[in-house]
């Protein structure tokens, strides 16, 4: 079965890449996290849009809201539970492995797991792996091998495409 690509609009292009440069803005001054591997990451400010992209392309297919919300890094504490679309949706972009990353801090909280992979490098075009349940998804996903206590990798046959 061919997975579904969403084509973004270049008004909902111009939005994503607004959202995702501020969100490389507000982060300057934040590093990454120590298991992060430099040489095999792009850089932030693509990151943040491809993500960004992501995020709208799932709530375009799903039909929910996105809010393309933003915060300052002092505000991480506060925001950081909020869902990237709609009330519970969890997006993962997908860029170098085909499995996406499940963390256990997001354990028990009711969401549902996206993932969805940017056509590069114009990012115009979004393909939609599929969704599970969140708690379901970290029971069939392996132990990463970066942080294997606190990520695990969920292949993409785990997912449904079903709305």
């Amino acid at each position: 079965m061919s997975r579904p690509i969403v084509e973004l609009e270049p008004w909902e292009y111009e939005w994503a890449a607004h959202v995702g440069s501020r969100r490389f803005i507000e982060n300057w001054s934040r590093g990454d996290a120590a298991h992060y591997d430099r040489s095999r990451m792009e850089d932030n400010r693509t990151a943040q849009v491809a993500a960004a992209a992501c995020e709208l392309a799932v709530a375009k297919w799903t039909n929910n809201y996105w809010s393309g919300h933003v915060w300052k890094v002092g505000d991480h504490a506060q925001q950081k539970d909020l869902p990237d679309v709609g009330r519970n949706i969890e997006v993962r972009r997908l860029r170098t492995r085909e499995t996406a990353a499940l963390r256990r801090h997001q354990l028990g909280k009711g969401l549902v797991l996206f993932v969805a992979k940017p056509v590069m490098p114009e990012i115009r075009w979004i393909e939609i792996y599929g969704w599970i349940m969140y708690d379901k998804g970290w029971t069939l996903a392996d132990p990463s091998d970066y942080d294997p206590e606190n990520t695990r990798l969920l292949q993409p046959h785990h997912l449904k495409l079903n709305r």
